[in-house]
């Protein structure tokens, strides 16, 4: 077992960076180099603050984002569904008024306006006709 103070610079960089890199936990650093000190790794860590790990060819874990980031953006999520719900429903709404609309147009006016299939467009006739 290493005591803090007889680690090389080099090692203790070292293992900074499979800290850092998400290799090893601190613990699993304390256990796999025999480090005696409980905040030892954490203390080379700020010691070491200024070091890259892309530089040594290591990609950082990416950041865990907290409660309350995700909190947030649950409550955003919610806000947007609501918004996309009454939109859905006005336009269901109106949809339901067109029908009515073309009923009522159909029963008291006589008036058909709904499209038949099969029917040609207008510009369609109008190119036979001028022929």
């Amino acid at each position: 077992m290493n005591k803090i103070g007889i680690l090389p610079e080099s090692l203790k960089r070292k293992i900074v960076l499979e800290v850092l890199s998400g290799k090893l936990s601190k613990e699993q650093a304390r256990r796999v180099y025999g480090i005696k000190s409980k905040s030892g790794i954490l203390e080379w860590m700020r010691k070491f603050a200024s070091i890259d790990p892309k530089a040594h060819g290591i990609d950082p874990i990416p950041k865990l984002r907290t409660l309350k980031d995700n909190t947030r953006e649950i409550l955003d999520l919610k806000s947007k569904i609501n918004d996309l719900e009454a939109q859905l429903k006005y336009s269901e709404l109106k949809g339901r008024a067109y029908q009515i609309m073309v009923e009522i147009a159909k029963e008291k006016y006589n008036l058909d306006l709904e499209k038949k299939s099969g029917a040609k467009q207008f510009k369609n006739l109008k190119q036979k006709s001028l022929k």
